[in-house]
């Protein structure tokens, strides 16, 4: 174990009850598995390491002592937001719900500050370690663990017609929109159902305002639709019965397409094969699979093609599954990522006494 390992970690959580999926599938799982003491913390005074998530207010931990060592997880790809109101005003917004504790003009140029200042950068996929490397050149992009999921063997179900299910925030449900197309029209041959495993309301801005509710945003969508509360054993038993899952990725969206293949390790730990859009996470994640045949997709016509295969061969679901899953236990392997957390803490400097 290492100096910093002995040292007194403190950990700046999300959600204030650790409930987030960065809370339960990052750093805290990591110093379960590791046995490390971790507190929680919402200031430097009394650590020597602390570790940042999200919810880190940029412009206060740019002034903590250069004696703290920080790292910050950094899951999302800010720096690759594109350019709107959102961005905009994302640092009065943080002052005015009281996430930070004073205005920022520009939250992007401050967050560029606190990379360089912190002394590791933890990310979630390689895309946003090249962005984040010109302000910081300790990047380390390590994966979700999904230990809390339950591992399910690959199957054919004897269900009729085809059971598609899909996972994520309310947010992202606009993704789904490349994939109706396909939907409907296999829909004419073949009873098809999608499955939403996601909140049934949520706010819409800065996590507080203007609720919506799921059922509105679904309504329209002439697809059979199920919608499922979010919940780890709803998604796993959701799972089972389930023949395929969808990952639609919007891919205007440079925030969207530098994200990670998560969702696609889920599903293929779900053992449920996976369909998903071309990006270069997902490129990379079949790579490492070995899958082979048509479950990239770019454009609605890829989408029928390979909804097509799968619904009409399920043969080929089950050896998609079956690739996907040994990746997934395999190279994506709850100890693989701990290994990259304990090249975070090796890397860091020993600067306590």
């Amino acid at each position: 174990m290492t100096a910093v390992q002995k040292s007194r970690i403190g950990y700046l959580p999300l959600s204030p009850l650790l409930d987030s999926a960065c809370d339960r599938r990052r750093f805290l799982r990591y110093a379960a598995m590791r046995d490390l003491s971790v507190e929680v913390v919402s200031k430097w005074d009394d650590h020597e390491v602390i570790v940042l998530s999200p919810s880190a207010d940029v412009n206060h931990w740019l002034d903590a002592p250069s004696d703290r060592i920080l790292v910050m997880d950094m899951v999302d790809a800010y720096l690759d937001e594109r350019i709107g109101l959102r961005r905009s005003l994302r640092g009065l917004g943080k002052w005015v719900v009281g996430d930070a504790r004073r205005p920022v003009f520009s939250h992007l140029r401050v967050l560029k500050r606190l990379l360089t200042r912190v002394d590791a950068v933890v990310c979630s996929s390689e895309e946003q370690a090249a962005t984040i490397a010109p302000f910081n050149r300790n990047v380390h992009p390590v994966l979700d663990f999904h230990s809390e999921l339950e591992v399910g063997p690959p199957i054919i179900n004897e269900t009729p017609g085809l059971n598609i299910v899909w996972e994520g925030q309310i947010a992202t449900l606009p993704a789904i929109h490349q994939v109706l197309p396909a939907l409907k029209r296999l829909a004419r041959t073949i009873d098809v159902r999608l499955h939403l495993v996601t909140s049934l309301a949520a706010p819409r801005y800065m996590n507080r305002f203007v609720i919506q509710r799921t059922e509105e945003l679904v309504r329209d969508w002439a697809v059979e639709t199920v919608l499922h509360p979010w919940g780890v054993e709803t998604l796993y038993n959701v799972a089972r019965f389930c023949d395929l899952a969808i990952v639609p990725v919007e891919m205007t969206n440079p925030m969207a397409v530098r994200k990670p293949e998560n969702r696609m390790r889920i599903f293929w730990r779900l053992g449920l094969p996976v369909i998903a859009s071309a990006t270069q996470a997902h490129e990379r994640a079949l790579l490492t699979a070995g899958s082979r045949g048509a479950v990239l997709c770019s454009t609605e016509s890829d989408w029928e093609r390979s909804l097509t295969v799968f619904a009409n061969r399920p043969e080929v679901r089950l050896e998609h599954a079956k690739a996907g899953q040994a990746a997934a236990l395999s190279t994506y392997s709850e100890e693989s990522l701990a290994r990259r957390w304990d090249d975070v803490l090796r890397s860091l400097p020993e600067r306590m006494a």
